[in-house]
């Protein structure tokens, strides 16, 4: 698949935006298929919430609210990466040559998908490998720009995006909610690792896709409003953002997991094995019930380093 890279113009391209929803909210919702309305070929929802519960949406919603989309229920929560592949496949099935995934609480910005289209275009010409591109994320609590990560030798290097950067810089991961993937990169990588459930599966991929030599880019001029967590606090410099328990088990068990997959590089491995333990303080200190979430994350760890994938019970 590398040596068949086709360079195609924004106009030509035929592009897929797949977005998954759980318990999703109404408004939240509204704002990001008004962002994506008649600017791509195809919008694909995948719902993950149960279908015994009070649904907040289904296909005569959004018929109602005039969304051309075509809409699947899977009548439970089978995690968002399955949900994923399930939305990928389907735009192989129709051909297209592109996919961009999105969260149901992200926001396109105006322009957004036109920026990243002709920032990969540009690339290709250049010779670059790209895996992905994606946009620079705002995040509605903080307000404030995520940063482009790339793994040190030993600690995440976290490169600030400011008003002046112009050109792509390189990631060694980009969080799937606004990233846009060529289909034939996908079909050479391989779908998103479902064990997982939810949680570093963007992560996964992009490292497991540059071990087939392709790169991914944060494309500075564009834009998307996203938000992360429930809460956050300010450790040090940084703001922490935090989850429920459930969340938390599976950010510290597939972290966990990850680290046995050699294939993810040392680099990697090196700084995920640092933030394990801080993730396990933190998590057990900001919750309501201390002793509960410390069982939780310490079941998790155990799960992890043995393999016990799949969804949390």
């Amino acid at each position: 698949m590398k040596n068949e890279i086709s360079i195609n113009s924004v106009l030509d391209s035929k592009i897929a935006a797949i977005i998954v929803l759980y318990f999703p909210n109404e408004t939240l919702l509204i704002s990001l298929l008004n962002s994506l309305k008649n600017t791509l070929s195809y919008l694909i929802v995948i719902d993950n919430t149960p279908s015994d519960k009070q649904k907040r949406v289904s296909l005569d919603w959004f018929e109602s609210k005039d969304y051309d989309v075509e809409y699947h229920s899977l009548g439970d929560n089978f995690g968002i990466a399955k949900a994923q592949n399930i939305g990928i496949k389907l735009a192989i099935d129709y051909n297209c040559d592109h996919i961009i995934l999105f969260d149901q609480d992200s926001v396109a910005s105006e322009g957004m998908i036109n920026e990243l289209l002709s920032a990969e275009q540009s690339l290709l010409a250049k010779g670059h490998n790209v895996g992905s591109v994606g946009p620079v994320f705002i995040d509605e609590k903080t307000r404030e720009c995520a940063k482009v990560i790339r793994y040190g030798n030993i600690f995440t290097k976290r490169i600030p995006v400011t008003n002046n950067d112009l050109n792509p810089i390189k990631a060694d991961y980009l969080i799937s909610s606004g990233s846009l993937i060529r289909t034939s990169v996908l079909k050479d990588v391989g779908l998103i690792y479902e064990d997982l459930f939810i949680d570093w599966v963007d992560i996964e991929w992009a490292l497991r896709a540059g071990n087939f030599g392709y790169v991914h880019f944060t494309i500075p001029r564009a834009f998307m409003m996203h938000s992360i967590g429930d809460s956050f606090i300010d450790v040090g410099m940084r703001k922490v953002n935090l989850h429920s328990d459930v969340r938390h088990y599976y950010i510290v068990r597939n972290a966990c997991h990850l680290l046995t997959n050699k294939k993810l590089g040392r680099r990697f491995r090196t700084n995920v094995f640092l933030k394990i333990p801080i993730y396990v303080l933190l998590f057990s200190l900001t919750s309501n019930s201390r002793m509960r979430s410390l069982k939780i994350l310490l079941r998790a760890m155990f799960n992890g380093f043995s393999g016990k994938l799949g969804k949390f019970f």
